[in-house]
């Protein structure tokens, strides 16, 4: 397992990988945030200055909520700012969970102290000096800045197999071991599936190809039975 990827079983017994974020990818998903607020405070700007001192008194407000109710509102309803979702990151809860409301507005307040003395020098060395990536405003919160994985390619695979009843019970280990394998074969290749399946030739009776593919279809039984 990559050191920046870290794994999560929930109460049901699904384990959930999460592969963190770095510093380079989110500093890119900031940098697209801040050219979208940049466009609307142009064209805002424009707007409100046929309205004289009252229009900049509104673009001072439209600032200031904008700043703070931008990255809060979008990572608590989709996940995300745009500028994370268009770079593949989202984030979510030390857990795996949904991000929370609270936990949001307080990772995004914290972005005060982030930035200090300037261009997030002290949420970048923070960054650096946790394995999950975290800066000060995610260890308070308790949140994760994390890709999205694409999950039409591992659920791709159990569609070809006709799913076959297991032969005894398996304990909840031995089926998320069984899902893990069918889910993880276009990453492995040919002779390492082969290579792991002969390890349960004495259980299975059958080996090499047939082995892979009698695999494939107890894993697509098990998927099947536990929706």
């Amino acid at each position: 397992m990559l050191d920046s990827t870290i794994s999560y079983e929930t109460p049901e017994g699904i384990q959930i990988q999460l592969p963190i974020a770095g510093p380079l990818v989110r500093s890119l998903a900031w940098m697209i945030d801040l050219l979208i607020r940049g466009v609307i405070y142009i064209l805002a700007a424009t707007g409100l200055s046929y309205l004289g001192e009252v229009g900049q008194g509104l673009m001072l407000i439209g600032l200031f909520f904008s700043e703070w109710l931008y990255p809060t509102i979008f990572e608590a309803v989709k996940g995300g700012t745009p500028g994370k979702m268009l770079m593949g990151l989202y984030v979510t809860m030390d857990d795996g969970t949904a991000l929370t409301w609270q936990a949001s507005l307080t990772r995004n307040l914290l972005r005060v102290v982030d930035f200090f003395p300037f261009l997030y020098i002290t949420g970048l060395i923070c960054v650096l000096c946790n394995a999950q990536f975290k800066r000060l405003g995610d260890l308070v919160a308790g949140s994760l800045v994390v890709y999205k994985e694409e999950t039409k390619k591992l659920n791709s695979i159990n569609l070809t197999h006709t799913p076959r009843a297991l032969p005894f019970p398996f304990s909840a280990g031995e089926q998320r071991t069984l899902l893990h394998f069918q889910d993880r074969q276009q990453d492995i290749s040919t002779g390492r599936q082969v290579e792991l399946a002969n390890l349960l030739e004495p259980v299975i009776n059958c080996k090499d190809q047939a082995a892979v593919e009698l695999l494939n279809e107890y894993a697509a039984w098990v998927r099947g039975a536990s929706k």
